[in-house]
């Protein structure tokens, strides 16, 4: 099935993945051909590992060819006293380390392998409300900095000047961030991963998993696969393949819409330094300019349907609140995406059994994340360096079957509190 949106109308060209047939062998098979496991083959592949990668649609069809192409630093929204009281002294102070990691990763993957996707790195803005945000901003600026990396606090004003918008009290530039086209990126991993010897495998789904001594045995619709690894790389798309992994995350709706081409007087005037921005909000937007100019914005889906699309009006508004000059834009495309969130809003490596590993749940950062977890894994397989990750055995959500009441309060409850905030910085 083919991606439906703009990335899929302005992609590079999806390589030849034909579905798995016969009785094959591998060193590693990954499930999932996005970020995570893409990035997993390629860095095996280049260690000399025999992987196969399968994937139920095609490579980069879920979350890696749906989001918003921003590579945004951090891989949490918490800022790193947050992540240390979080994760601990030990495990908090390496998962900082995978953040501040994760931008750099993914353009140095770019570089290297000639990857043609847009990519543009003029850095991070994220926009401030009132004295929360201005708050936000200034610990994560301050406590960054304390780390050796340089972030910018910015007035109003100086905000306005940065992306063109009087919409926010306050803002803050991180020099780590940047843009790509997602879906080029995705299949230009894909790309590298099969020119370093990887097989990669759309329509491809597996259907069982079989311990065999100290192997195991993928069963598929024409295919099983002998291997010592099995990588799960499936993040907000993670089905009962095994037992309580799709437990351990909660996918939620993110709807993306992307204007016509905007004209030169009104391009020049919003976002002129190409940034990718986010906000200090608790239910957010984010969003930026692609290569042709046009104007895409991301945000909450449905309030009480996250399995289903539907309107985009409300990311359409926030645009125009942003930018009043695009009342009269054209929005041309409009898809949706589900990306995973964890219990305490960091990526999970966990243990499965033994040759078994799962790295997921990105909480809206997934294209630095799930790109440097797809390293990690590959680390666990080849017992190359301490994952930055903690690999920890499986553990899922109370309750998950009553998720979608917890989202929908999550979202009616924080959007009413992102008002008043928004009201009293008016």
């Amino acid at each position: 099935m083919q991606i439906d949106s703009l990335w899929a109308k302005t992609a590079l060209a999806a390589p030849l993945c034909p579905a798995l047939s016969g009785t094959l062998e591998a060193d590693v098979l990954v499930v999932g051909a996005g970020y995570t496991g893409l990035s997993a083959a390629l860095h095996l592949a280049e260690a000399g590992v025999h992987v196969i990668v399968v994937d139920t649609e095609e490579p980069g069809y879920g979350c890696s060819g749906r989001n918003g192409g921003q590579v945004n630093p951090g891989s949490t929204k918490m800022s790193p006293s947050e992540v240390l009281d979080t994760l601990g002294p030990v495990w908090g102070e390496k998962f900082l380390q995978f953040g501040d990691r994760s931008c750099d990763l993914v353009f140095e993957l770019i570089e290297r392998h000639q990857i043609d996707c847009e990519a543009l790195r003029p850095g991070y803005v994220q926009g401030g409300y009132g004295a929360r945000g201005q708050r936000n901003n200034a610990t994560w600026a301050r406590e960054w900095g304390e780390r050796g990396i340089s972030i910018d606090t910015l007035n109003a004003d100086e905000t306005a000047a940065l992306i063109g918008s009087r919409g926010y009290d306050w803002g803050l530039l991180d020099p780590r961030g940047g843009n790509v086209q997602p879906l080029s990126y995705a299949r230009g991993l894909a790309h590298a991963a099969m020119a370093a010897g990887a097989t990669v495998a759309a329509n491809s789904r597996v259907n069982k998993l079989k311990r065999l001594g100290t192997s195991w045995l993928a069963q598929l619709a024409d295919a099983q696969v002998t291997c010592r690894h099995v990588l799960l790389a499936t993040n907000g798309y993670t089905d009962d393949l095994w037992p309580g992994l799709r437990q351990s995350v909660v996918p939620t709706t993110s709807f993306v819409t992307a204007t016509k081409p905007l004209s030169h007087n009104i391009a020049v005037s919003v976002l002129p330094g190409g940034h990718a921005v986010s906000e200090t909000a608790r239910i957010l937007v984010y969003y930026r300019k692609d290569a042709a100019g046009r104007f895409i914005i991301g945000g909450h889906g449905n309030w009480f349907d996250t399995q289903t699309t539907g309107s985009d009006a409300h990311v359409q508004a926030a645009a125009v609140r942003l930018f009043p000059e695009l009342a009269d834009a054209e929005w041309e495309y409009h898809w949706a995406g589900w990306p995973a969130i964890t219990r305490d809003h960091t990526p999970k490596l966990f243990a499965l059994d033994e040759g078994v590993h799962a790295g997921l749940g990105y909480n809206g950062r997934g294209v630095g994340s799930a790109t440097l977890m797809g390293q990690q894994l590959a680390n666990v397989v080849l017992d190359a360096a301490e994952p930055l990750i903690q690999v920890t055995p499986l553990k899922g959500f109370a309750f998950h079957g009553f998720r979608q009441l917890g989202i929908s309060y999550h979202l009616l409850s924080r959007s009413w509190l992102d008002r008043l905030d928004r009201r009293a910085s008016a």
